[in-house]
């Protein structure tokens, strides 16, 4: 693997046996297998039999083991089956996974985000290891057993063993590309484009720490009439994390159409849905993680599954490309009124170690692998 660079899949089942431990390695020697699990620059990481409910959000101290840290902090302990177990929103869990580490080197971190339905489910996902007083990033030197904290905030779900909210990142170094190296991609290669699938010019793209990201509260060249999905209050029917496909999208959203004036008041509370007004490509040389959260656009929460694989929104040969970023989005202790083209986010480029042998998309079966304008989760749909 190459200094300051992210792991591709192909680095990922090198690193597989040697410094990470998945439940069942024999799935490498079937690409159909493990590429359902390896994703193009990430990890899936399975939800494991033990869990206990807390008191609230918890980390650990530096001599301290997460299994001691709950003793006496638990609610109670839970177990994990196929018949499912309830996550009540608004309460939180940590579960142990069925990954280890077995040796993260010095140099090396590791760095988790939810994966993108776990997000649009207006959920939370945090890595938690060992004696690590971080969520969600982990450097070497370790070795032992990681878990995630999950807190439901929307929706109660039903959870079982085996199933996948979050995915880690294996990176040397620092592979975060400075705004110097992604103006030298940008002229060489555009990496947003209009919704039309116009290549933005150099000129025309926002590069401050990141490539900056902007809202669609316009509507125009996508999809569907719909520029945002909320939740709806207090919303009793269960999320069943295996049921893709299964939930009624208006049991649980409220569609929003384009709204007078270009402008939508985001009110404490709630959580939405919304869309980029750029379509993002991806080539296979690089990866993103957008930014959680910037308090130069508001106090709001503007993604929770942050990671973008290489070969989103790329399709060679084809003149439409790009694909828009759907947002998970919360605003915090206040409304906050957002108007289109309004800046709502950063993506930070990362280098990636070596091309993926699958990027994302149609030929890998990723969930989003086509859309323009704002996508609900896989869990629903709106012809039930």
């Amino acid at each position: 693997m190459h200094q300051d660079a992210t792991a591709s899949d192909k680095d990922l089942v090198k690193l597989i046996g040697k410094g990470l431990s998945i439940p069942d390695p024999k799935i490498l020697s079937d690409k159909a297998l493990w590429k359902k699990v390896i994703q193009p620059s990430s990890l899936d990481l399975r939800l494991g039999s033990k869990a206990w409910q807390m008191e609230g959000s918890i980390r650990p101290m530096r001599d301290e083991t997460i299994e001691l840290m709950v003793r006496g902090r638990s609610i109670k302990e839970l177990h994990l089956n196929e018949k499912g177990t309830e996550f009540l929103r608004d309460r939180t869990y940590i579960v142990m996974l069925q990954e280890t580490v077995h040796d993260l080197p010095a140099g090396a971190q590791i760095r988790s985000n939810p994966k993108s339905s776990t997000g649009r489910l207006d959920s939370l996902a945090r890595l938690l290891a060992d004696c690590n007083q971080q969520y969600e990033t982990l450097h070497g030197h370790y070795a032992g057993r990681l878990y995630l904290e999950v807190s439901p905030n929307s929706f109660d779900l039903v959870l079982r063993r085996g199933d996948a909210l979050n995915q880690i990142r294996y990176s040397l170094g620092n592979p975060i590309m400075p705004d110097k190296e992604i103006l030298s991609v940008l002229r060489v290669k555009p990496l947003l484009y209009t919704k039309e699938g116009h290549p933005l010019t150099t000129e025309q793209v926002a590069v401050d720490n990141g490539i900056v990201l902007t809202a669609d509260l316009n509507g125009e060249h996508t999809d569907s009439k719909i520029v945002a999905y909320r939740t709806k209050k207090d919303c009793l029917p269960l999320v069943d994390f295996r049921g893709v496909g299964k939930h009624s999208l208006y049991t649980y959203f409220d569609a929003i159409e384009k709204p007078k004036g270009k402008e939508l008041k985001l009110e404490s509370g709630y959580f939405y849905l919304l869309s980029t007004n750029e379509a993002v490509s991806i080539p296979p040389a690089f990866a993103v993680e957008l930014s959680q959260f910037d308090s130069r656009a508001g106090n709001i929460t503007w993604h929770y599954a942050g990671f973008i694989d290489p070969g989103f929104g790329y399709f060679p040969g084809q003149e439409q490309q790009g694909n828009t970023v759907t947002l998970e989005v919360r605003a915090h202790n206040r409304a906050e009124i957002v108007r289109h083209g309004q800046p709502i986010g950063v993506m930070k480029m990362e280098r990636m170690s070596s091309d993926p042998l699958f990027p994302y998309g149609q030929a890998r079966g990723s969930n989003y692998a086509r859309q323009i304008g704002v996508r609900y989760g896989k869990h629903f749909t709106d012809t039930v």
